[in-house]
């Protein structure tokens, strides 16, 4: 199909949708795609609980387990959170009567490709701001981050510890417009066929742009977003009931190259970590792999695997502790920073469960991992946290049956944003960890509540 552009600024815009009319003369039947859209509703669920149990049981096949000082209550309370996970996405499913969000409107040219342009101008300018705050003069400095991505990572920390580019008011303006860096990739992703040439250009712009500022630094946290965000664009691509066969597996190839860049800088960027930071103890490769691979890519392996497993021993530990309310500022520690620092808020006072496991057990709440529910149960308890579990579910589910269904833009960035915080699971509460990411979810709530309320038509 080609691009859908108006003819004048004031004329009706027609509708746009992922499905490539092009592709209907030899598209399944109504019967097949009725049946492959009902299985479609699941896929979510399936790859969703599949991560979170593969982990777990990587983390039992890898050398921390023999650390773990409480291993049937760490068994009880991860399969009981992944299936209250579980629950709550198959009760949304199974109660959801079909068609009762079929008449919501669908998302219309104009809409997106606005957000592109304004997500990518976005992402140039924080991403501008941060490698100027951080010294970076040109790309010769993101290419030596790249060689040396512990040092880039190193040196990032030395500068957040002396304050730099903290109370600087057009970052804070760019972080309160945090959800306009949701929107960039998977709208790229999903509509990359119907956006007109000027579009795709920006999106790739901004895209690298992001990256480029996250390799200076050595930061994995922000290219491992961008590409859970193109992913989830990709499972849309994916399930559309009328994408041809050869679409879908582009798709697929498509998503399979970018796991493999992003797995082969995570291997590479973790073993520099672990032997700048001196924690090959925790990562150390067994004698078969050395012999198989060699010592460096070794290295790099166990520290891949390390890497998404490891926050489950942290866990354990905060499992033995007792539990004290931190008031509502322990799940999110980005917004505890910001009240701090904008309205004085002491919330040393108020000290979420990692902080306070730290201190009983020496487990570093900020260089170690110790998955999402500890900082849920801060403020919930953790069997607050695992019911909780099963709200993210139900809802997943609700944004999911939204977006096959309705085509529109708000509930295709919940559900990629969704994503992040179920991908991310294992280690901790990744939409919390940052203040734009806090602000963008927010924002996307609020703008979702209002939808509901049919205040917006997003």
């Amino acid at each position: 199909m080609a691009p859908v552009q108006a003819r004048h600024a004031t004329a009706p815009l027609r509708s746009l949708s992922w499905d490539d009319g092009a592709e209907r003369r030899d598209g399944p039947t109504g019967r097949e795609r009725r049946g492959r859209g009902r299985t479609g509703e699941w896929v979510p669920l399936a790859v969703a609980s599949f991560w979170m149990l593969a982990t777990f049981g990587a983390f039992w096949l890898s050398d921390l387990s023999d650390r773990v000082p409480n291993p049937g209550v760490l068994c009880a309370f991860v399969l009981g959170a992944a299936g209250l996970f579980a629950l709550g996405y198959s009760a949304q499913i199974l109660l959801d009567r079909p068609g009762r969000t079929a008449t919501a409107p669908t998302a219309q040219t104009t809409w997106v490709r606005r957000l592109v342009f304004l997500g990518a101008g976005y992402s140039v300018a924080l991403s501008l701001l941060r490698l100027s705050a951080l010294g970076a003069t040109g790309p010769q400095d993101i290419l030596a981050g790249l060689r040396d991505p512990a040092a880039g990572y190193l040196h990032k920390l030395d500068a957040y510890e002396q304050g730099v580019g903290q109370g600087d008011a057009l970052v804070s303006l760019l972080t309160f417009m945090g959800v306009l860096g949701t929107v960039l990739a998977p709208l790229l992703v999903v509509y990359w066929r119907q956006l007109p040439a000027a579009a795709r250009a920006a999106g790739i712009v901004g895209l690298s742009f992001d990256a480029a500022y996250y390799l200076y630094t050595g930061t994995l946290k922000g290219l491992g977003d961008t590409a859970i965000l193109c992913a989830a664009g990709l499972l849309v691509v994916i399930t559309a009931p009328r994408r041809s066969l050869t679409r879908r597996r582009a798709a697929i190839v498509l998503g399979g190259a970018i796991a493999a860049v992003f797995v082969g800088y995570l291997a590479f960027n973790q073993a520099a970590r672990a032997e700048s930071f001196g924690t090959n103890d925790l990562t150390r490769p067994t004698p078969a792999l050395v012999s198989l691979v060699g010592p460096r890519a070794a290295d790099g392996l166990t520290a891949t695997a390390f890497y998404p497993t490891h926050g489950y021993l942290g866990l354990a530990y905060n499992l033995q502790e007792p539990f004290v309310w931190s008031r509502g500022l322990g799940s999110a520690p980005a917004v505890s920073l910001f009240l701090q620092e904008r309205f004085g808020v002491d919330t040393s006072a108020r000290p979420s469960y990692p902080e306070r496991t730290e201190d009983a057990t020496g487990w570093p709440s900020d260089q170690y991992w110790s998955t999402i529910y500890p900082w849920l149960a801060s403020d919930l308890t953790f069997p607050g946290a695992a019911l909780f579990m099963a709200l993210v579910g139900w809802f997943f589910a609700r944004v999911w049956l939204d977006v096959i269904r309705t085509r529109r833009i708000l509930p295709l960035l919940i559900f990629a944003q969704l994503w992040i915080l179920i991908l991310y699971l294992p280690a901790n509460n990744q939409l919390g960890m940052s203040p734009e990411s806090a602000f963008g979810l927010i924002t996307l709530l609020i703008l979702y509540l209002a939808s509901a309320a049919r205040l917006v038509r997003v």
